[in-house]
């Protein structure tokens, strides 16, 4: 008898980094948890886009599109609805960028004082983080992440620990973490809390290679984990 194979749920937020999930960040997690032989299975809420870009002229467009119809094309129509999704289900949980993880699963980008998240990718964070199975967040999905489980910890003894890249603006922080500066190539763990992330294009200047490489190193570490544990 073989081993199981693990499974990975992977939260798309819709398609294209300007109002969506950052495509390239998605792709390039779907390839390197098929380089681990992970199983994997798509989803995202069925909600609207909260507001439309025109990726070329990068303006708002007075448009109606569907997440879960958005997030479908980089799934090739293997996507499921989020609110299906449960973490007794699967080993690991992987949220690539974009600002669709600020705009569409959060208001992070509006900048309010007080932050909401989407119910539902609130709930599925929430599960993986009391069922302690790995957390891998890409690029500005830490953000949200730490704000979700900053307030289930005792932050008096600990912060949950992640990396956005640089974090000049100390956003981490404000939302209750702690920031790990980090090479785009290489990713962060919290080993205490399980959360692995990466800053993929939080560095917009940043070459494709690098951030496969800081992807790879995350997903890895995670894969790496959940076989020690067993």
């Amino acid at each position: 008898m073989g081993e199981k194979k693990l499974k990975a749920a992977i939260v798309l937020s819709g398609c294209g980094h300007l109002d969506g999930a950052e495509v390239r960040e998605a792709v390039l997690s779907l390839l390197v948890l098929d380089q681990q032989e992970v199983d994997v299975r798509c989803f995202a809420p069925d909600i609207n886009i909260t507001q439309v870009i025109n990726h070329k002229t990068k303006e708002a467009v007075k448009e109606k599109r569907n997440i879960l119809v958005e997030a479908a094309r980089i799934a090739r129509g293997e996507i499921y609805d989020l609110k299906d999704a449960k973490a007794e289900d699967f080993d690991m949980l992987v949220v690539p960028g974009g600002y669709g993880v600020a705009r569409n699963l959060s208001d992070l980008a509006e900048n309010k004082d007080l932050v909401t998240v989407t119910p539902e990718f609130e709930r599925l964070v929430s599960e993986f983080f009391v069922t302690k199975k790995p957390i891998g967040a890409i690029c500005i999905s830490p953000a949200v992440i730490v704000f979700i489980l900053s307030s289930k910890i005792d932050k008096g003894k600990n912060r949950i620990k992640v990396t956005i890249g640089d974090d000049r603006e100390k956003l981490i922080e404000k939302l209750g973490g702690e920031h790990i500066k980090c090479d785009t190539e290489l990713s962060i763990e919290d080993e205490e809390h399980n959360v692995f992330s990466c800053s993929a294009y939080m560095r917009s200047n940043e070459n494709t290679h690098s951030v496969y490489q800081g992807i790879k190193h995350m997903i890895d570490s995670m894969v790496k984990k959940i076989n020690k544990r067993k």
